[in-house]
C-alpha cells in the first residue's frame, strides 16, 4: 500500500460515477490538475472513479464547468466509518460489553476434573482442592502459582503421594496418585495349611512344612493339606499351593425374548450456546413426539492459541427410539447359560481357578425363559492357613510350669 492509499483511507475516499457529454473532458482536466483517482472506468457518457475526500472540492468545480452529474456510489474510509459509529452508539456499547464479557468468562475457572483416583476419592480431592482456592467460578490469577496450589492440596489430602495441577484455558484438571496401602507380612507364627472346600487333590506345591495329601484323595474342609510340624518336631509357618478339583452347582433362567431400542431415522437438531455452565437454545424450537428417544451431543473446541473460550456451540440430536422385540432361541440361550454359570462359579471362587469340564443336570422352556441347572467342575487352589496345634516339647513342658 503507497502513500496515497494510506491517505485516502486516512481523510476518507469517495466513489463516484460521472454521468455527461464532456466526461472525457473533465476526466483529462482532471489528470491534468493533478487530482489523484484510482480505478478510473470510462464509457460513453459515463466514467467511475475513486478519489479522496479533500480532492472533492476539486472534481467537483471541474464537473460543474462541464456540466458533468456527480453521483456517489460508495463513501469509505475513516472519517465514515466514524460517523457510522456514532450513529449506533447501542450497537457498539453492546459489541464492547460483549468482548469484556468474554475476556472476563475466559479469566475463570469453569470445570475441575479430578483424574487418577478412585470415586470414593475423588470427592475428598475436590473438596481438598475448593479449600486451596481451586474451584467453579475461582479467578485464574488466583491459581497462577501452581506449586504452592499442588503442595496446599496435598497437605489437605494424606492419603495421596502426588497431586498435579493442570490449566488450559477454563478448564483445571487434577491428577493425583494414592498411597499404596501398606503390605502386610505374613505372619511367622508356625501353622497349618488345610483345605477350604471339598476336593480332589490334583497337586501339591509345598515350598515351607511337610505335604501330607496326594494326587488323588478326596478332602474335606478343614482337612490338614501342608503341616508347620516337620520331622525333628520343629514348628513353622506352613507355605505352598493344594490345586484341587472342586464342584459346583448353578440355577440359571433366561428370558428368550428381550425387548430393545432401535432408532427409526427420524431426527431433530438443535443447537445451543454454551457460556460456561449455561446454555442457551439458538436454533431448533421444534419439539418432536417422540414415545421415545436418545439425544447426542457434539460441542465446538474454540481456541485463541492456546486458551480454550469459555463461548462455544452444542449442537443436539435429538433420534427418534422405537422399541422392538428380539427372541432369541433356545440354543443361543443355553449357549449364554453357560457362560453365565461360569461366570457365577469364578465368583464364588474368589480367586484364580480353570474350568475344567461343564453338564447341563435340568433343563426346562417355561414361559418363555429358559431354565438351567449346570454342573462345573474345575480346578483352583484350596489351601488355607491354619493354627497348628503346639510341637510335643511344648505340651511336655506346659505339665511341668504347672507343677513348679
Amino acid at each position: 500500500m503507497n502513500l496515497t492509499y494510506v491517505e485516502q483511507w486516512w481523510f476518507g475516499s469517495l466513489h463516484m460515477e460521472l454521468r455527461g457529454a464532456a466526461v472525457p473532458d473533465a476526466i483529462v482536466e482532471l489528470q491534468r490538475r493533478g487530482v489523484p483517482m484510482r480505478h478510473v472506468r470510462l464509457g460513453q457518457e459515463r466514467a467511475t472513479l475513486l478519489a479522496g475526500v479533500r480532492d472533492f472540492p476539486a472534481v467537483y468545480r471541474v464537473c460543474r464547468a462541464r456540466r458533468v452529474k456527480i453521483r456517489f456510489l460508495e463513501r469509505s474510509g475513516l472519517p465514515f466509518t466514524v460517523r457510522r459509529v456514532r450513529r449506533r452508539k447501542a450497537f457498539v456499547a453492546g459489541m464492547g460489553l460483549f468482548l469484556l464479557l468474554v475476556y472476563t468468562q475466559s479469566q475463570l475457572i469453569w470445570q475441575v476434573n479430578i483424574g487418577g483416583v478412585s470415586e470414593e476419592t475423588q470427592a475428598s480431592l475436590r473438596q481438598a482442592a475448593a479449600e486451596a482456592g481451586l474451584y467453579v467460578g475461582a479467578w485464574k490469577g488466583q491459581v497462577r502459582d501452581l506449586d504452592r496450589l499442588q503442595a496446599a492440596i496435598q497437605k489437605r489430602t494424606p492419603n495421596l503421594t502426588w497431586v498435579g495441577v493442570n490449566i488450559q484455558g477454563t478448564v483445571a484438571r487434577v491428577e493425583a496418585v494414592e498411597k499404596v496401602p501398606d503390605v502386610q507380612e505374613k505372619s511367622q507364627r508356625p501353622h497349618n495349611i488345610v483345605a477350604a472346600k471339598p476336593a480332589t487333590i490334583r497337586r501339591v506345591f509345598a515350598t515351607r512344612g511337610k505335604s501330607v495329601v496326594r494326587p488323588g484323595q478326596v478332602v474335606q474342609p478343614g482337612q490338614l493339606l501342608i503341616s508347620g510340624l516337620l520331622g525333628d518336631g520343629k514348628a513353622v509357618p506352613a507355605e505352598g499351593e493344594v490345586w484341587g478339583e472342586v464342584w459346583y452347582t448353578s440355577q440359571v433362567s433366561l428370558p428368550l425374548q428381550v425387548r430393545q431400542s432401535g432408532l427409526t431415522g427420524q431426527e431433530v437438531e438443535r443447537q445451543y450456546l454454551l457460556l460456561g455452565p449455561w446454555a442457551l437454545r439458538v436454533w431448533g424450537w421444534q419439539e418432536p413426539r417422540y414415545k421415545a428417544s436418545i439425544e447426542r451431543y457434539h460441542d465446538t473446541d474454540w481456541r485463541l492459541g492456546k486458551w480454550r473460550l469459555p463461548l462455544q456451540l452444542r449442537t443436539a440430536t435429538v433420534y427418534e427410539a422405537q422399541p422392538y422385540a428380539v427372541r432369541h432361541s433356545v440354543a443361543a440361550a443355553e449357549k449364554r447359560a453357560l457362560t453365565l454359570a461360569a461366570a457365577d462359579v469364578k465368583r464364588q471362587m474368589g480367586g484364580d481357578g480353570v474350568v475344567l469340564e461343564q453338564k447341563v443336570l435340568q433343563r426346562e422352556v417355561s414361559r418363555g425363559k429358559l431354565y438351567e441347572k449346570v454342573f462345573t467342575r474345575v480346578e483352583e487352589d484350596i489351601a488355607v492357613a491354619a493354627p497348628a496345634p503346639p510341637a510335643p516339647e511344648e505340651k511336655k513342658a506346659a505339665p511341668h510350669a504347672g507343677s513348679a
